[in-house]
């Protein structure tokens, strides 16, 4: 979609599939964290109005309306920190705000500016005093490309407890690499990290399948979990990727099951981009793809245990467990998949159940 002028604009379908997906997670984040932590931060880097043009509301309310909804959130101070850098939408969201009840625990912060310079200045800080940033969810929905430089997205991920949702405007970047003016190709190199992205325009075809890849690369050095989703209309077209980064297992999962659970309303649909042989719609049963994947992995790996598959599918699959068991219950009866009757602690199996301690032989 262009980049809106008014204070409040339209919500697109795409859009809110995003916020569907943002506040299942977060549903999961807060509570998990907020049990263990004196302090957690949600960083919304372009806030926004806090509302759309009918009536919708918009990220701010979706992340503090999930924080309150959970009685196990409560245990620590949980920050919010919105950055917008309009004045007139600012304004707007602050009267959002006010009108919301905030629990007491809560720290709101909603304050004009560039996500950028803000978020930049803040590392700074912590960085200078050599203290530990606490577990921190950030945000990151710009309309374009500028302003979200790839070297403080890695300085953020630097921290172990922290994590990423970006939108990456991957048609936006594609169609400006060639853009006669410098200012504009340098934010590109900025959000790259480099000018690898500028060159990508000098070489063949494929130029969006390219970006993707490279995005994808750099965001996999600085974390060791990369999804990155891709939002697609009915024509199948691309329409921008949604990149979710983070060092946490459990928040690894967590964001795919957000993605299996927002449905698509029959104005576009969504697909897992992960594997650019494979595209994976969400809606649709994936039971078939994944036990062609699972037994592709380990058939020629001897015997494995249950732990082991679960491992690749939640690790390295855009899948959940409930759909390694529904795939290795394939497997088993279409003759492919041996399971041991007692498993390696020498209990008996309970037949169609597939628990980490079962062994599994691919014939």
């Amino acid at each position: 979609m262009a980049t809106p002028k008014e204070t409040l604009w339209e919500l697109d379908p795409h859009t809110k599939a995003k916020h569907e997906i943002l506040r299942r997670y977060l549903a999961a984040w807060f509570p998990i964290l907020g049990t263990d932590h004196r302090r957690i931060n949600y960083i919304d880097g372009f806030s926004g109005p806090g509302r759309y043009k009918n009536g919708e509301v918009g990220s701010p309310v979706i992340a503090i309306t999930a924080a309150s909804s959970h009685p196990k959130s409560t245990a620590g101070e949980i920050v919010f920190w919105f950055i917008e850098e309009r004045e007139d939408r600012l304004a707007h969201l602050k009267t959002e705000l006010a009108a919301i009840q905030i629990p007491p625990h809560f720290r709101i912060t909603a304050e004009a500016g560039r996500f950028d310079v803000k978020l930049g200045k803040f590392l700074d800080s912590i960085e200078a005093g050599k203290n530990v940033l606490a577990p921190t969810f950030a945000f990151i929905d710009p309309f374009g490309f500028s302003g979200i430089p790839f070297s403080l997205i890695e300085r953020l991920l630097r921290f172990r407890s922290c994590e990423v949702f970006i939108t990456f405007m991957v048609d936006a970047i594609n169609r400006f690499l060639e853009h006669p003016e410098d200012k504009v190709v340098q934010h590109i190199v900025e959000a790259f990290g480099g000018a690898e992205a500028v060159e990508i325009a000098k070489g063949p075809g494929g130029r969006v399948l390219k970006l993707r890849e490279l995005y994808q690369s750099k965001l996999s050095e600085a974390a060791k979990y990369v999804r990155y989703f891709e939002m697609r209309d009915r024509q199948d077209r691309p329409q921008y990727y949604l990149f979710f980064a983070t060092n946490n297992d459990l928040g690894h999962c967590k964001m795919k099951e957000a993605m299996w659970k927002a449905n698509p309303d029959g104005e576009f649909r969504f697909s897992d981009a992960t594997n650019p042989l494979q595209q994976v719609l969400f809606e649709n049963d994936p039971t078939s793809a994944l036990a062609a994947d699972v037994r592709q992995e380990f058939r020629a790996k001897g015997t494995v245990t249950g732990r082991q598959v679960r491992a690749f599918v939640e690790n390295m699959t855009p899948y959940l467990k409930k759909h390694m068991t529904a795939a290795l219950k394939q497997e088993e009866e279409g003759g492919h998949l041996r399971v041991a009757e007692l498993k390696t602690t020498g209990v008996k199996r309970r037949a169609k159940s597939f628990p980490d301690d079962a062994s599994l032989t691919w014939v």
